[in-house]
């Protein structure tokens, strides 16, 4: 573990006193780790503090469910607070005021038979253990996205969708009361409206295909006017993704890839509906957040990710504070998750691929730099493969990003591979702790994870190349990267299997049937079998989220292509490498059907095919059991087919 020495280094450097003991070496372990180390479920995932800095609200799993769970940032080591809230996911957590936790949830409804995804939201008073839920008697199928809580808590301003094809509108929820008020009606073309430092909603963006109008007044009582919609500049095109208000009446910025292709951060003049000059443009990648002092209100600094996360500090005292951090925690990814209201306080992550991380708490009064959680304990001891971040070229010439896992301890040349590419797809990879990834390194295997064709985070023309491409072009660009670890003499081509969650599992599932030449074995979990019944089911599989205003036309490519023909399902009758498939029962992204129809399909005609789906997991795993299982049916299933 690094957390004694890194601890004491920060004090020292925080203090202002110099240091260069180093961290002791991780203490590896001498046997090869067994499945349930690596089944671990997190203790705690994607924690938020309180705006008083005095609470941390995360989720956590509890006899298989999850569950709201909140730590005094205080005294860490007490036992947190657990709140039941039902048999559902949790999608989001923040925070309305010190003393209120909103929570997201995610669930399934049937319509007319069709499994649909819904969502709502419920407020959690961590004082008298209240449960309600937010804005009762509203028939959305969505949570809503928050654009401002009071600062206490009283209230917050909520957009909502009352159905799937509808504008959202914006009310004013009492988080006493329940009371619920109007603010602004839905608008044609109007999906994302948002709100100023006093909650006052002052803009709305209307989308018509690539291009964007923004509704926007100076103040609260003023008409929504258009400001943007009869010019005819460039800035015109791309996409929003989102806008703050700043010091001064009309002063902004704005999040939009209309300028490179790539989001970015620039000044917005919302009187003149003007793009200024840049804040940070990232040359090759996408930014990812940008955030604003609480107390200035000036921008301090801007968050993206090439082959791993980081931040540009534009605050001087900021960028020294993350100087500081690395110094102590080196060779990390280290992220300031959030601050407290009044910006004393700051949750840090430190971790990266070899390392799950660890949360720690920072006190710029105090001085005081403590750890909160070390999400995944049975991993402190275990030394786990080194994760690199490499570049190859697809058959048409596109460079590819990737990440290139080894087994440690053998020669790197002429390894057996397992391709595994990501979910979504429009989504990517990151340099993060993936257990599956390490569970292969430990027994052997080398592992390239492909940032393909539609992955996000690499620009608007990245993403738009994977439009239409499911099965073709994205599934191209995963294959080359077998030849090309191939070329370079890394791994033996006939020692291949591809293996995947979600699109994973449907790239898993199609590169075995479309290329069963290259493919000794397949994998899949929660993979989808029948686009046009996916598309169906949840439309938004089908494009990236920051492009989702756009992906209507998209889908199915220019030359409109029978998703048939693409699809594993009606392809079957072709598979003939040996299949693992696995489903969670419970899973809402992607309906179980789809798995248990492709099994009944090859049992009927004795195809090589083993099977499980499990009681009570979701679109992952929320019960260690069942991902030991799984992961002792991976192991099994190589062994057979693709020894290591």
């Amino acid at each position: 573990m690094r957390l004694v020495a890194a601890l004491a280094l920060l004090l020292a450097t925080t203090a202002g006193r110099a240091s260069d003991t180093p961290a002791p070496a991780a203490v590896a372990t001498a046997a090869m780790p067994a499945a349930e180390t690596f089944a671990e479920i997190p203790f705690l995932s994607d924690p938020v503090l309180s705006p008083d800095g005095k609470s941390v609200a995360a989720r956590t799993v509890s006899g298989g469910k999850t569950r709201l769970a909140v730590i005094d940032a205080d005294a860490p080591n007490r036992e947190p607070h657990i709140f039941a809230i039902g048999d559902h996911t949790i999608d989001d957590i923040t925070w309305a005021g010190p003393h209120r936790v909103l929570v997201s949830i995610g669930t399934t409804m049937e319509l007319f038979g069709i499994p649909l995804p819904t969502s709502s939201m419920v407020a959690v008073d961590i004082r008298t253990n209240a449960v309600s839920v937010v804005d009762s008697k509203a028939r959305s199928l969505f949570a809503g996205h928050i654009l401002y809580t009071h600062p206490d808590g009283a209230w917050l301003l909520l957009s909502r969708q009352d159905s799937v094809f509808a504008s959202p509108s914006v009310k004013r929820i009492d988080l006493v009361t329940g009371a619920v008020m109007l603010v602004e009606k839905a608008r044609p073309n109007v999906w994302d409206w948002y709100a100023d430092s006093a909650g006052v909603v002052r803009a709305g963006i209307a989308y018509n295909g690539d291009r964007w109008t923004i509704w926007y007044r100076t103040r609260a009582g003023d008409p929504l006017v258009a400001i943007k919609g009869k010019q005819q500049k460039s800035d015109d095109a791309g996409t929003v993704d989102s806008l703050r208000f700043l010091s001064g009446d009309n002063s902004g910025l704005i999040v939009t890839n209309s300028r490179t292709g790539r989001f970015a951060a620039y000044r917005y003049d919302f009187a003149t509906g003007t793009i200024g000059e840049a804040i940070y443009e990232n040359p090759t990648v996408d930014i990812s957040t940008v955030l604003v002092d609480p107390i200035s209100g000036v921008v301090s600094g801007v968050g993206y990710e090439d082959d791993r996360r980081r931040m540009m500090w534009l605050d001087p005292k900021m960028r020294a504070l993350q100087a500081r951090i690395e110094k102590a925690l080196p060779g990390a990814v280290d992220d300031v998750v959030n601050q407290s209201s009044d910006g004393n306080r700051l949750l840090i992550w430190s971790g990266g691929a070899a390392d799950p991380g660890t949360y720690y708490l920072f006190d710029r009064t105090a001085g005081r730099f403590s750890a909160i959680v070390q999400p995944y304990e049975k991993l402190a001891a275990v030394s786990l493969a080194a994760v690199k971040a490499v570049h190859y070229a697809a058959r048409d010439g596109l460079d590819i990003p990737a990440y290139l896992t080894l087994p440690p301890h053998r020669p790197e040349h002429g390894l057996p591979l397992i391709l595994m590419p990501h979910g979504g797809p429009f989504a990517r990879d990151d340099w993060d702790y993936d257990p599956f990834v390490q569970f292969l390194a430990s027994r052997g295997y080398a592992v390239l994870q492909p940032e393909f064709r539609g992955s996000t985070g690499y620009g608007k023309a990245f993403v738009e190349k994977g439009y239409g491409q499911w099965g073709r072009k994205m599934q191209d660009d995963v294959d080359d990267g077998v030849d090309w670890l191939v070329k370079v003499g890394k791994v033996d081509p006939k020692r291949v299997c591809i293996m995947g969650a979600s699109y994973g599992g449907y790239a898993a599932l199609w590169g075995a049937i479309r290329n069963p030449e290259k493919y000794r074995c397949a994998i899949s979990f929660a993979g989808v079998t029948d686009l046009d019944a996916m598309l169906k089911y949840d439309k938004r599989s089908f494009a990236a989220t920051r492009y989702f205003r756009e992906w209507q036309s998209k889908i199915a490519g220019e030359d409109k292509i029978d998703l048939d023909t693409v699809s594993p399902l009606p392809q079957q009758a072709r598979l003939t490498v040996p299949v693992l498939i696995a489903h969670g029962e419970q899973d809402g992204n992607v309906p179980p059907r789809q798995s248990h129809l492709l099994v009944a399909a090859l049992e009927k005609r004795h195809a090589d095919v083993q099977s499980v789906f499990y009681k009570e997991a979701l679109h992952g795993f929320s019960k260690p059991e069942d991902m030991t299982d799984y992961l002792r049916r991976v192991e099994a299933f190589l062994t057979k087919y693709n020894p290591s």
